[in-house]
Parts: C-alpha cells; structure tokens; sequence
C-alpha cells in the first residue's frame, strides 16, 4: 500500500476539515475536500473496503459512474479548470453561483467514510462530524439503522440555522475530546488536522 498517498489525502482531508469547521473559505475546503476524496476512494477499494461511490452505485443502480462523477465533482472540476479539455473556456458561473458551503458536508463525508475504509483510523474531528453530517441527513443511513443515537448527539440540528448546527458540531467535538475512551481506541486519529509533511 502506498503510504505517502494515503498521507496526502489524510492532509488533503485535514486541511480540509480544519478550514471547514472554522468557517472559512469553503472553496478552498471543497478543492482539499475534492482532491483527497480522488486519492483516498483506490486506497479505501484496495484495503478491501467498500469506497462510498460502490455504495451510491449498489443503492442506485439506474445511476452509471460516469452520471455519478459528474454529479459528485461538478463544483470541484469548474474550481480546478478554467477550460475543457477542447481548449474551449468553461463558462461555469452559473453553476458556481449555487455554491455554498452546504456541499462541503457531503464531500467530507465521503471522504472521510473512505479514509475510514482505507486506514481503519480518523482523528476525532472527522469521527464527530460523520455523526453530525448523518444527525443533518438521517434520511441517507439505510432503513435497518436507526438515526437516533446521532438525533440524541445533536438535539433538533435540522431545524437549526447553519452558523448554530456548526457551532453544535464544534462544541460536541471538544467535549469528545475530554473521552478517555474514544481518545484512547485504536482507531482514533490522535495527529492533528493540520499535518507537516516531514
């Protein structure tokens, strides 16, 4: 297994979900976000587990990968391109003009999902906020999982205005942080979201 690889999208990842949960520059969140959810997906299907886009395509099978790479990188190819591969300048703002930070939730969560399937580990900022995203989207886990140990985490997060729901995840996150059981398990992540390469 490649393990430099694996690094890059952990850092890719990380930088990612450390812009994210200060708020800031949700593009620059995507662009990580994108990238290390490109690397990590072969790694994830290598270890054996079973990448987030077999999941999407087993649930869906109407839905072709193709259809679903278009839909799951629309936003992160109009930030990374500036023409098509014609040559031919990409007329993208309409597209970007929709872009909120709300489609960061699901590239992190696929991205993490898969880093997860890959290395059996994530740093407890992703392990919070996979249960946050579900707390958000309990209509996505299948019907024989019941999403109220993630409704009981973050009380009434769906009726919540964006900058509340966020700052719940934050502050569930540091409260995490102070279990000596979750911090100590073997597949949490003790490095920090921000990684030197050395």
């Amino acid at each position: 297994m490649c393990t430099l690889k694996i690094e890059a999208a952990r850092r890719q990842l990380g930088a990612a979900l450390a812009l994210y949960l200060k708020g800031q520059d949700p593009v620059s969140v995507h662009c990580l976000a994108g990238g290390g959810c490109e690397l990590i997906e072969y790694y994830a299907q290598k270890a054996g587990g079973e990448p987030f886009t077999s999941h999407i395509l087993k649930t869906w099978p109407d839905l072709d990968i193709a259809k679903l790479r278009r839909t799951q990188r629309q936003y992160w190819t109009s930030f990374k391109h500036a023409t098509h591969q014609s040559g031919e300048e990409r007329d993208d703002d309409e597209l970007l003009a929709r872009f909120t930070d709300e489609q960061n939730d699901h590239v992190l969560f696929i991205g993490w999902y898969d880093y997860a399937q890959a290395t059996q580990t994530m740093p407890i900022e992703a392990q919070v906020r996979q249960a946050w995203y579900i707390a958000l989207h309990p209509m996505k886990l299948k019907a024989s999982h019941s999403p109220e140990p993630y409704k009981q985490l973050f009380p009434d997060l769906r009726s919540k205005p964006r900058a509340e729901q966020k700052r719940m995840l934050n502050e569930v996150i540091q409260r995490t942080r102070l279990d000596h059981v979750v911090m100590s398990d073997p597949r949490t992540d003790r490095r920090p979201l921000v990684l030197d390469w050395a």
